[in-house]
């Protein structure tokens, strides 16, 4: 049966085996990461359900960062974790209530500022590849004008 199959047909057939083989294991570890994600920010998204000054409320504005003076001033809602979130409440009441950033968050924030530093390395790159280019054709410029004077 092996003898059927040319030397290229097998590596090719054993390229696609480890290729698919290897997309799932990436697929399957991608899905139980957010599957914990998701864990996560629902034990997160509960502790902070505990903190409020009401049962049932809506989110108004998104979690962010408390600021230096509420931080100093040791607001309670801060002190927690640092960061704040604006609720409110049925009864028609606004407050605050601690929240806590959620990995996904933090792990897009993360890419993100991983593709601004490939940018920025990107950019960097072309600049001093183009100068070095006019520098090259500068000098051979120069060694033309020195070899067409005879020197």
């Amino acid at each position: 049966m092996i003898e059927v199959f040319s030397k290229k047909r097998l590596l090719a057939f054993l390229g696609v085996v480890v290729l698919v083989t290897g997309a799932a294991l990436i697929l399957n570890s991608h899905w139980e990461y957010n599957k914990q994600l998701a864990k996560q920010e629902e034990v997160i998204r509960n502790k902070a359900r505990k903190s409020a000054p009401c049962e049932t409320f809506s989110v108004v504005s998104r979690c962010e960062r408390c600021s230096k003076q509420e931080l100093r001033d040791l607001v309670p809602v801060c002190s927690e974790t640092g960061h704040k979130e604006r609720i409110k409440c049925d009864s028609g009441k606004e407050d605050f209530i601690w929240c806590d950033i959620s990995p996904a968050v933090e792990e897009a924030d993360f890419w993100k500022f991983q593709l601004c530093t490939l940018v920025l390395g990107l950019s960097s790159y072309a600049v001093v590849y183009l100068r070095q280019k006019k520098l090259d054709k500068r000098l051979m410029e120069k060694i033309n004008k020195q070899i067409a004077a005879g020197v």
